[in-house]
């Protein structure tokens, strides 16, 4: 479960779409034909994937040499000079590296004298003696002279420093084999060190046919010469740098994607029916999902959370233990003042003082300060992440937002904010003290003119960042729309819900509609009375031509509020909309549904199943079992029909290739809305006749899985899957 915060080793761990630039780069500095050295420059701020990034490129350089000739491979040279840090034998270690790599090398012609050059090369920089198993034989002449030394340097060979090293070149030029030195972790050496990594590179160790890779963050390295060396320090690495590279940080939605893996090992092990997708979702999308910068944010706060949670499990809610654990690795300064003012954050003492504005004020003060405390996040994420968790606190930042908060209702979810079971969350704490934004705003911007944001939403559609479009309204954003733009935002959404990907529903992610739904709900709420909400969504209702189901899982969503069984039922005063709204509504989706019945677009609608069920149960039922039945006496309308009851079933077969005895349920879906008995003679005629054979995969199935499932003879025999 602990992971250790290790870059990735090889391509098939890439989920940055990054191997393709490594090829690319590898494959670039092998072809690189002038001989003087060669310098690429990775820049990168902390933890966007740099060492990543060079283990990517190595592994290309490493597959590029198993097609070479032995006398052509590329020598690479790996130097961690943060290894060596601290050591005042930085020059000498990687020299000493270097040599070491060369003498490892089959196949470099004049092998002995190319390595003896670089050794007397080096004695010259650091002033140490040259190793006695490489000394020529002159040399070792010159040393009997000076009986009682066993050192020789560089100096004493009577060789000058640059003719040594213009031999050295000349051997070096003759090689096939490319030198490739890669050096990272610049940036964390100290600032003398650092200006000895450049020193190497433009001057000590700049031989031809070498080509070195420096990976750093240009504005740390920058701030550390300019220490020693005053301004000028950029200018200074652009000299150096010949081929420089900037390292995008991480989009969100790459980063959201790795933290959905990585946190999936936690939700593995949340209690049956312990986790709230939805509660989750409002918590991540408005708050939580604001804390992670880089791959490393992500394995610090699993790592904590992994520990934490299995010790208490059985004890928390899940969804606030998970933001809580947040709070803890990135702003502990509020986690440790969120413990100790209990009083602020929970009802302990609602029943003590009277909570007038007075009070309320004295409060928000105290709350100003706590949140001020922490830089991680912008105040107003950080606000909202801590209403959600304590609602108590909504009524000093949102006092004008109702909100319903029952003491039992969180203490039987086992909530942070029940004063008793707050002190259980901090058991394990010691006592202390791929839109950009600017587009985005654009973009909404344009519902100013409601059939110009109508055309935005399709755009996106057709450019597959719809989804992206949701993501970012689904936050902060939500608070800013202008009210006066609600109207095109809401009926915009619902026009063309129905032709957005559906997306996946999860424990830790919610579908398309979802998503829709609680972007709405949000604006909804703005307004202050049921009639503006109402007024809302009839007008977007009336409006709508493209989509059926996403009004109608509007209304579903919404109704459930009127539920007395449902998890977020609520009392009369707090509910989106009046009974009677939601009856009238209902009725004028009813209308719209009776349209497309007639109009023959309702039967090849992908959530049929669901729009009729809707129908059925907001309307007398003998007028949608007549659609079905007149439906399903075509070839076309009983495919579909099927197609739609048995989707699950159908795409399970398609994968697992065995039956379910979850399956039968689905007759009951059927039998919903029309007796299994009138289809089962079609399906026989259609399944046996020729045609059967020109339906897609998909149809074949539904009508297979049917007959199946209702056991019906048939001339033909029906493949069957193991069960």
């Amino acid at each position: 479960m602990f992971d250790a915060d290790r870059p990735i080793l090889k391509s098939s761990q890439d989920r940055l779409n990054r191997a393709l630039f490594a090829k690319y780069l590898a494959r670039c500095m092998l072809n690189h034909t002038e001989p003087e050295s060669l310098v690429v420059g990775l820049y990168g701020s902390w933890g966007v994937g740099k060492t990543s990034l060079i283990n990517l490129i190595r592994e290309e350089l490493e597959f590029a040499a198993s097609n070479m000739l032995e006398e052509e491979k590329p020598i690479i040279l790996n130097f961690s000079a943060w290894s060596y840090s601290g050591q005042n034998q930085l020059i000498y270690s990687f020299f000493r590296r270097l040599s070491s790599t060369l003498r490892n090398v089959p196949y470099l012609k004049n092998a002995d004298r190319i390595i003896y050059l670089l050794e007397l090369y080096v004695s010259f920089f650091t002033r140490q003696p040259i190793p006695k198993a490489l000394r020529t034989k002159h040399a070792f002449k010159a040393w009997l002279t000076f009986k009682k030394r066993e050192d020789f340097y560089a100096w004493e060979s009577g060789r000058d420093l640059t003719l040594v090293k213009a031999e050295l070149n000349e051997l070096l030029r003759q090689q096939n084999h490319k030198i490739v030195i890669m050096i990272d972790n610049i940036s964390r050496l100290y600032d003398y060190e650092i200006k000895q990594i450049f020193q190497i590179v433009k001057s000590m160790g700049d031989y031809d046919n070498t080509t070195y890779l420096l990976a750093f963050d240009k504005e740390q390295v920058i701030r550390e010469l300019n220490k020693i060396d005053g301004a000028g320090s950029a200018a200074y690495i652009e000299k150096i740098i010949q081929l420089p590279f900037d390292i995008p940080p991480i989009s969100q939605q790459d980063l959201e994607q790795i933290f959905v893996d990585r946190l999936n090992e936690v939700i593995n092990t949340v209690p049956a029916d312990a986790w709230n997708t939805e509660y989750w979702a409002d918590i991540y999308y408005s708050s939580l999902k604001f804390f992670f910068v880089n791959c490393r944010d992500i394995t610090r706060y699993v790592n904590t959370l992994s520990f934490g949670y299995s010790q208490l499990r059985d004890v928390v809610n899940p969804v606030d233990f998970f933001a809580l654990t947040a709070l803890e690795v990135f702003a502990p300064e509020v986690y440790f003042a969120i413990r100790e003012n209990k009083d602020l954050f929970t009802d302990l003492l609602d029943n003590v003082y009277v909570m007038d504005s007075n009070q309320i004020q004295k409060d928000k003060i105290r709350c100003d300060e706590i949140v001020s405390r922490s830089s991680r996040v912008s105040r107003d994420v950080l606000i909202q992440l801590l209403i959600r968790l304590f609602p108590s606190i909504r009524k000093i930042y949102t006092p004008e937002i109702p909100f319903y908060h029952s003491e039992a209702t969180a203490r039987k979810l086992r909530r942070i904010c029940s004063s008793d079971l707050f002190d259980i969350y901090f058991r394990l704490t010691m006592k202390v003290g791929q839109i950009p934004e600017s587009e985005f705003e654009t973009l909404l911007s344009l519902a100013a003119d409601p059939p110009l944001f109508d055309q935005a939403l399709t755009r996106l559609n057709q450019d597959e960042r719809i989804l992206k479009f949701l993501d970012l309204l689904d936050s902060k954003f939500l608070q800013s729309v202008p009210r006066h733009h609600i109207q095109a935002i809401v009926t915009a959404l619902l026009d063309n819900g129905d032709l957005f990907p559906f997306g996946s529903s999860s424990s830790l992610s919610l579908d398309t509609p979802m998503r829709i739904h609680r972007i709405i709900s949000a604006l909804l709420k703005r307004l202050p009375t049921s009639e503006e909400r109402f007024s809302i969504l009839q007008n977007a209702i009336a409006a709508t031509t493209k989509s059926l189901f996403m009004p109608i899982h509007e209304l579903r969503e919404t109704s459930h509020e009127h539920n007395e069984e449902s998890d977020v039922y609520l009392p009369l005063e707090y509910r989106q909309l009046t009974p009677e709204q939601l009856t009238s509504l209902q009725g004028l989706m009813i209308t719209r549904i009776k349209s497309w019945a007639q109009n023959g677009s309702l039967e090849s609608h992908p959530q049929i199943l669901a729009i009729l069920y809707a129908w059925r149960d907001w309307e007398d039922n003998n007028a949608c079992k007549q659609y079905v039945e007149k439906m399903t006496k075509t070839d076309k309308g009983l495919v579909a029909f099927l197609m739609a009851v048995l989707d699950k079933a159908v795409t399970q077969a398609m994968t697992k290739y065995e039956k379910n005895p979850y399956w039968e349920k689905y007759l009951n879906d059927i039998q919903d809305f029309i007796s299994i008995n009138r289809l089962e003679e079609h399906a026989k005629l259609l399944f046996e006749d020729a045609y059967f054979e020109k339906l897609r995969e998909r149809e074949q199935l539904a009508i297979m899985i049917f007959l199946d499932l209702v056991k019906a003879p048939t001339k033909k025999l029906i493949p069957k899957t193991t069960s």
